[in-house]
C-alpha cells in the first residue's frame, strides 16, 4: 500500500530535518554502504533540490496567469451581464468549475471548459490556453495577467476604466497569440 500524500510530506520533512541537523560524518555513517559514493549521492540532492525549486517557480508563475483567467472571465462575463450559471449553460461548462476558475488560482481548469470558454466569448484562439498554463507564456503575458487582475475589481457593472482595462488585456492577448 502506498503511503498517503500527508504521509509522504511528513515523512520528507522528518528525512530534512535530520539531513540539516545532521553533522557531516553522521551523514557519512548513515551513507557508508550505500550503492553510490557520498559525492555521488551530494549531487544527485542539488540536481533534486534545483528541480524543486524550478518546480516551486513554475507553479508560481501558473497561478499568476490562472489570477488572470479568473479576473478575465469574470469581467467578460459581467461585461456580457451573464451570472457564472448563464454562462455555464450558453458555454456548455460546469458552472461550479467556472466558480473555482473565478476564484482559485491553484485550479487547473479543464481543457475543454477553456475551448468552450474562448469559443463563447470570441477570444483569441490559445489566449485562454495561454492563461490555463497549458502552454508556457512569456514573462511578459504573466506580468500583464497579473496587472491585470490586481486592476479588476468586483462590482456589478464594468465602469468605463474596467471596459478600457478589458480591451487592452483582450487586445494584448490577441498581440502574444497571434506570434
Amino acid at each position: 500500500m502506498r503511503p498517503s500524500k500527508h504521509d509522504r510530506t511528513k515523512m520528507n520533512r522528518v528525512l530534512r530535518d535530520t539531513l540539516l541537523e545532521a553533522s557531516e560524518s553522521e551523514l557519512q555513517e548513515a551513507l557508508r554502504g550505500a550503492p553510490e559514493d557520498f559525492d555521488a549521492q551530494a549531487a544527485r540532492g542539488r540536481g533534486a533540490a534545483h528541480r524543486a525549486l524550478a518546480t516551486a517557480e513554475d507553479s508560481a508563475d501558473v497561478q499568476d496567469l490562472h489570477r488572470g483567467l479568473g479576473s478575465l472571465i469574470k469581467m467578460l462575463r459581467r461585461r456580457d451581464c451573464v451570472s457564472v450559471d448563464q454562462l455555464a449553460k450558453q458555454a456548455r461548462v460546469a458552472a461550479d468549475e467556472l466558480r473555482r476558475i473565478e476564484l482559485n488560482a491553484a485550479l487547473e481548469p479543464n481543457p475543454r471548459t477553456i475551448y468552450q470558454l474562448e469559443q463563447y466569448f470570441k477570444l483569441p484562439p490559445r489566449s485562454l490556453v495561454m492563461l490555463s498554463g497549458a502552454v508556457r507564456a512569456d514573462s511578459d503575458v504573466r506580468a500583464e495577467a497579473v496587472r491585470f487582475a490586481a486592476s479588476s475589481e468586483n462590482i456589478a457593472e464594468l465602469s468605463q476604466e474596467e471596459r478600457k482595462l478589458l480591451n487592452r488585456f483582450v487586445k494584448f492577448l490577441r498581440e502574444h497569440t497571434d506570434r
